[in-house]
């Protein structure tokens, strides 16, 4: 029998052993979003942007919620057979869980930070780029498997952040697949490092894209300009984030339908980055 199950306790269940409704919604909302990843990943190998399930895989995803249980609240969901959908999303939460309650969690700088890196590199590498059909042919080996696993943890992310500032509360995961994984006790500050880390991005090492730009939007004073392109290398439409204003008038005479060279980094998030999907950030202009 393939367990998940969510205890919370403290302040947040004071009221005779209960919790708000929000709290069971969105409890149970996010365990099966994760389930749902986990059966998709198991399935395909992977997990892509956007990706849904079809057809009898919703059957097949199928948890039975437990009648709550006191002592706190406990939130239970099983299944037959559905261990190995267990086992990956313990891979994909574990590992976080333990580098959260290690103290002084190192995360990397800025993306505005990392921006100014990315624009140095390409100033130094110019046309000696890697080409973004290059990086198809041998993306980092983490990507793929770090990608599977941040679209898991961000469903767990949320779940346990209901306690991140509530000092008196706190809860506890339990999963039981091919095996009985040790319980996770998510304190407030645990909860908080757990949110860092999964939310953490990164901006990888630029490459050269050829794009077509699809949309292109002018901001305001408070949302920065952002475009969706089509990457040529992929057939796909993808967000791409300008982190400087001039950057719309740099875009905007090639938003004809025309191809367009520019240098762009993609953005990791957890490690991890859809090929086909994930965001970019626009650095320059091939000259």
């Amino acid at each position: 029998m393939a367990i998940f199950s969510v205890h919370f306790d403290g302040a947040i269940t004071t009221r005779d052993h209960k919790v708000s409704i929000r709290v069971l919604a969105n409890t149970y909302e996010h365990m099966q979003r994760a389930i749902d990843r986990s059966y998709l990943i198991n399935k395909h190998g992977q997990v892509w942007k956007h990706a849904r399930l079809k057809g009898n895989e919703y059957a097949e995803t199928e948890f039975i919620a437990e009648y709550p249980r006191e002592g706190g609240i406990i939130l239970d969901a099983a299944r037959e057979g559905a261990e190995a959908i267990i086992d990956r999303i313990a891979a994909a939460v574990i590992p976080l869980f333990e580098a959260s309650t290690r103290q002084g969690v190192q995360l990397a700088e800025s993306v505005a930070i990392q921006y100014q890196d990315r624009i140095a590199y390409v100033e130094n590498m110019g046309r000696d780029t890697q080409t973004f059909e290059s990086l198809l042919d041998d993306p980092p080996d983490i990507w793929s498997k770090a990608y599977s696993s941040r679209s898991i943890v961000k469903e767990i992310d949320p779940l346990v952040s209901v306690i991140a500032h509530d000092e008196n509360s706190c809860v506890d995961l339990r999963f039981v697949g091919s095996n009985v994984y040790q319980d996770m006790r998510f304190s407030p500050i645990i909860a908080q490092r757990f949110h860092a880390i999964a939310s953490n991005r990164q901006l990888a090492a630029p490459v050269i894209v050829r794009a077509k730009i699809r949309v292109l939007d002018r901001g305001n004073k408070r949302a920065m300009p952002s475009a969706k392109i089509e990457n040529i290398a992929t057939g796909r439409e993808v967000s791409l984030h300008l982190q400087e204003r001039a950057d719309f008038d740099v875009l905007h005479p090639y938003h004809d339908g025309r191809e367009v060279l520019m240098y762009a980094s993609p953005l990791t998030e957890a490690l991890g980055f859809d090929l086909y999907g994930g965001d970019l950030v626009f650095l320059d202009l091939v000259g």
